[in-house]
C-alpha cells in the first residue's frame, strides 16, 4: 500500500509540473507569440480612407474589369481562356459522377493534367483605390485548379494556386502582404453568405490560442476579366518558413517531423494504419502531408505510423493518466484545450473527422493544429445545429482526455478565461461589425453575385434558414454566437460528467 501511494503522489507531482509549464506558455503565446499577427480589417485601407472621388468610384456596384475599382485588395488570374480544371465531371443526363468512394471526380484540363497554366496579378494600394489597370504589386505565372470535394459543384468555386517562374520553377513571394510562399488558397465563400466565418475563425486562434495558425486577407477577384466575388487568400498547411516551422526532414534518417491530416474516409498512399483506426475507433484516415509524398522513404512512413499508434495506443490504455506514459508526456496539452474550445464554441461538426491536423517537431510534442475550414460552422451547416449539447467532448482522443479531471478542469478554467476576454460577446460583435465595415461596398457586388448557391443537395436546409439578405445573415451569425455563449456559461461546468468517477466505467484509477 504504502509503494501505491509513492507511485501516486510521484505522479501527482509530475502532472502537476506539466500543468504549471503548460499555463505558462498559454501566458507567454497570449503576450508574445501571437501579438504580431496583422488584422486586415484593422490594418489595411478602409473605404474612408479614401479622397472624395475614389470613395465614390469605390462604392459603385458596377464589375467591369475596365472601370472596376475597389477599395479591397484585387486579384486577376489569366488563363488565355481555357477553362480551370477541377470542376465535377457530369454524364449525359447531367448528373454528377463520383467515384466507387462517393468522391467527385475532377475534371482535368484539355491536355489531362489537374491544372492548367496562367497569370496572376494582384493590386494593393495603400492610398488609393484599386483597378486592374494599376501597375500590379505582384505579377507571376502561376498553376492553377479548383479545390474541394462537395464544393468543386459550387458556382462560387475555390482555387489552389502555385506560383511559379517562366522556366516552372516554384516562385516563392508574398501574395498580400503575408509571408513569402508559393502555393495559396483562394477561398470562396459560397454557402457562408456573412463572407466572414472563415475569417474570424482563423484570427481569433491565431490571435490568443494557438500557433501556426493560416494567414488571411480578404480580396476580389477577376478571372479572365470575369467578377467572381469577395474571395479569401489563405495560407496553405505545409512545412516551410512562415507556415509550420519545423526541423526539416532527413531522408537518411527514420525518425523525422511530421505533419498528419484526420481528412479521409477512404485511403489514399499517403494513408497510415494508426491505432484508432485498426481498433475502429475513427472510421476516417490519417495521411501523411509532411514529408511529402514525392520525397517520403519506406523508413520514415514506417515511423511515423509506429509514432502515432504508440501515442494513441498510450492515450487509449490504462495508464493514460500515469507518471510515465501521461498524455501530457507526448502530447502538447495546451493546442488540445485550446482547439477544442474553438471548435466546441462555433459547433465545428467536422473537427475530428475532417480538416483536422496534427504536427510534431522531431524534437517536441505532438500539437493539434494548425485549424483549417471553418465556413460550415457557427449554425452554417446543411442540417440545423442545436446550441445546447456538447459536440466535441467524444472525438477521437478527447474521448480519453476528457476521462481525465485535471485535463476537465483546465478547459473549464480556460474557456471561463477566454469568455472574459476575446470570446465575449462584446469582442465578437464588434469584430463582426468591424469587418462588414471594412468590407463595405464589397458586400453588395459579391451578393449580387452570388446571392444564392443553386446546388440544393449542397445548400443550407431548409430553405427558411437561408438568409434573404446579407444583414440577415450577420443577425443569424450574431444570435448563434450570443445562444451558443449563454448555453455554454451556463453548462461548461457540466463536462465534469465525462470524468466522473465509476465503478463500472472503464480507465478508472
Amino acid at each position: 500500500m504504502r509503494t501505491r501511494i509513492l507511485v501516486i503522489v510521484s505522479s501527482f507531482a509530475l502532472f502537476v509540473v506539466a500543468v504549471v509549464a503548460h499555463i505558462a506558455t498559454w501566458e507567454i503565446a497570449e503576450h508574445s507569440d501571437y501579438a504580431g499577427r496583422v488584422l486586415q480589417h484593422e490594418s489595411a485601407l478602409h473605404l474612408e480612407d479614401l479622397n472624395g472621388a475614389d470613395q465614390q468610384v469605390a462604392s459603385s456596384l458596377n464589375t467591369d474589369y475596365q472601370t472596376f475599382a475597389s477599395h479591397l485588395p484585387v486579384i486577376s488570374i489569366d488563363t488565355g481562356g481555357a477553362k480551370i480544371p477541377g470542376g465535377p465531371m457530369y454524364d449525359a443526363d447531367g448528373r454528377v459522377i463520383h467515384d466507387a468512394n462517393d468522391l467527385l471526380i475532377p475534371e482535368p484540363a484539355a491536355d489531362g493534367s489537374d491544372t492548367v497554366r496562367a497569370t496572376i496579378k494582384s493590386f494593393e494600394s495603400n492610398d488609393h483605390v484599386n483597378r486592374l489597370s494599376d501597375v500590379p504589386v505582384l505579377t507571376s505565372e502561376c498553376l492553377v485548379r479548383v479545390r474541394g470535394n462537395s464544393s468543386r459543384r459550387y458556382d462560387k468555386q475555390n482555387f489552389h494556386v502555385t506560383l511559379i517562374n517562366e522556366d516552372g520553377t516554384d516562385n516563392n513571394a508574398s501574395l498580400l502582404g503575408m509571408e513569402q510562399s508559393e502555393t495559396w488558397v483562394l477561398h470562396g465563400p459560397a454557402i457562408d453568405k456573412t463572407l466572414m466565418r472563415n475569417y474570424i475563425a482563423y484570427n481569433l486562434a491565431g490571435m490568443y490560442m494557438t500557433q501556426f495558425v493560416p494567414d488571411v486577407r480578404f480580396f476580389e477577384l477577376f478571372i479572365n476579366n470575369e467578377y467572381r466575388g469577395v474571395y479569401l487568400a489563405t495560407e496553405t498547411i505545409k512545412m516551410e518558413e512562415g507556415r509550420v516551422e519545423l526541423n526539416e526532414s532527413d531522408p537518411d534518417q527514420a525518425e523525422t517531423s511530421y505533419i498528419v491530416a484526420l481528412d479521409e474516409a477512404v485511403a489514399s498512399n499517403t494513408t497510415i494504419s494508426d491505432f484508432l483506426l485498426y481498433t475502429r475507433r475513427s472510421i476516417n484516415y490519417l495521411d501523411i502531408v509532411y514529408p511529402s509524398e514525392a520525397n517520403l522513404t519506406a523508413q520514415q512512413r514506417e515511423y511515423i505510423e509506429q509514432d502515432v499508434s504508440d501515442w494513441e495506443k498510450a492515450l487509449y490504455s490504462y495508464d493514460y493518466d500515469t507518471a510515465s506514459y501521461g498524455y501530457w508526456t507526448t502530447l502538447d496539452v495546451q493546442s488540445f484545450i485550446d482547439l477544442y474550445i474553438l471548435n466546441e464554441f462555433v459547433i465545428n461538426d467536422d473537427f475530428g473527422a475532417y480538416s483536422t491536423y496534427l504536427y510534431k517537431d522531431i524534437r517536441g510534442l505532438v500539437t493539434l493544429g494548425p485549424i483549417w475550414d471553418y465556413d460550415n460552422t457557427f449554425d452554417n451547416y446543411q442540417n440545423a445545429t442545436p446550441i445546447n449539447d456538447f459536440y466535441i467532448v467524444e472525438r477521437p482522443w478527447y474521448y480519453m482526455l476528457f476521462k481525465d479531471e485535471t485535463f476537465c478542469e483546465l478547459v473549464i478554467d480556460r474557456y471561463l478565461e477566454l469568455r472574459q476576454g476575446v470570446f465575449s460577446d462584446a469582442h465578437l460583435m464588434q469584430m463582426i461589425d468591424d469587418v462588414q465595415s471594412y468590407l463595405g461596398p464589397a458586400i453588395q457586388r459579391d451578393w449580387n453575385r452570388w446571392a444564392y448557391e443553386s446546388i440544393e443537395d449542397t445548400a443550407i436546409r431548409p430553405e427558411s434558414r437561408r438568409p434573404q439578405s446579407y444583414d440577415a445573415a450577420i443577425q443569424d451569425l450574431k444570435s448563434f454566437i450570443t445562444n451558443r455563449g449563454a448555453w455554454l456559461d451556463t453548462y461548461i461546468e457540466n463536462l465534469r460528467q465525462y470524468s466522473h468517477e465509476s465503478a463500472v466505467k472503464k480507465f478508472n484509477h
